[in-house]
Formats: C-alpha cells, structure tokens, sequence
C-alpha cells in the first residue's frame, strides 16, 4: 500500500510545484511579499526625502533657467537637467523599492524661490537663477556628503556612488558661476 501511495504523492507535489513556478508565456515571476526590501534607517529615509525634494526643485530651477543666454550658465542649466533629472528618477526608485513615498511639487521657501526666478526679468535672470542653484546644491552636496560616510542601504551607497560626484559637479559650478555673476557687477 505505500508503494501505491508514493507515486501519487510524488505527482501531486510536481503538479503543484509546476503551478508555482513562472507562466509558460516567458513572463518573469513576480516579487513576492516576503522578498520586500526592509525600510531605511531613520537616517537614511530623511536623507532620502530631503534629496528627493531637493532635486525636483533644482530640475524644476533648471526649467525655470530657459531665458539664459549665456552659453555657460545655458551648458550648467542641460547638465542640472539631465544629470539631475536622471539621478531624482534613481533616488524615486530606491525610495518606492523600500516603502518611501515619493515627495509633491515644490512648496514653501522653494515655491518661493522658483517663483521669484519665473518673475525675474531677462537681466536679472542669470544672477537670480544662479545664486538659487548655487544655494539649493551646496546644501544637497553637504548632505551627500554626511549620507556618504553613514549609509548603511547597499542601494542607497550605490546611489551615492554613482551620483555624489554628479551632485558635487553641480554644486561646484553653480557656485562659480554665480560667484562670477556677482563679480561682474
């Protein structure tokens, strides 16, 4: 009678197993709930936020720079755009991988600021943008910097790997840039 038994049991376990594994139609499996990543240290989930918030508003400062003519400040404002705009996009998906969620629109003393470039008139604008580019990238370096030397996320080091020198790059050149601006009064 066990002999009888252990062919079924064994094709009933097979049937089973088959119907857990991947459709035939080349799909991937899915994440199951249990392979969710951890949440973020408390550390790491305020840095998280404050460069998301961060680097929505100097993508949104880069858009608001449209009117600059000068080919330096215009050179700075498609690399603030690209290079930024790809790192908030990484930094979106780590937050969303871990259960973060994701900042709105700009508001506050940003809001404020974002508002006072689009009113600048054509004179004003480079010194406008570049003094609130300058100051909205040397607090995210500085952050950057901190979050760098504690990370313990090995997603959230690998985002500081790869786009710390991006951030730093941006901050470097906006603040020389607006250092220039202000020197040519």
């Amino acid at each position: 009678m066990k002999t009888f038994l252990f062919p079924i049991l064994l094709a009933v376990l097979l049937v089973s197993n088959a119907g857990a594994q991947a459709p035939a139609t080349g799909t991937p499996p899915t994440a199951t709930p249990a392979a969710k990543a951890k949440p973020l240290a408390s550390g790491e989930q305020t840095y998280v936020r404050n460069a998301l918030k961060s680097l929505n508003y100097q993508v949104k400062l880069a858009d608001a720079g449209k009117a600059i003519a000068d080919q330096n400040l215009l050179r700075l404002r498609d690399t603030t755009a690209k290079e930024l705009g790809n790192a908030l996009q990484e930094l979106g998906k780590i937050a969303t991988a871990h259960g973060e969620k994701l900042p709105g629109d700009v508001s506050g003393a940003e809001k404020v600021d974002l508002d006072r470039v689009n009113r600048a008139k054509l004179d004003k604008l480079p010194k406008e943008w570049a003094a609130a580019l300058a100051k909205e990238s040397k607090r995210l370096d500085h952050e950057t910097d901190v979050a760098g030397k504690t990370a313990q996320d090995a997603d959230l080091k690998m985002f500081l790997t790869n786009y710390g020198p991006t951030i730093r790059n941006v901050a470097t050149s906006s603040e020389t840039a607006d250092k220039a601006l202000k020197a040519a009064k």
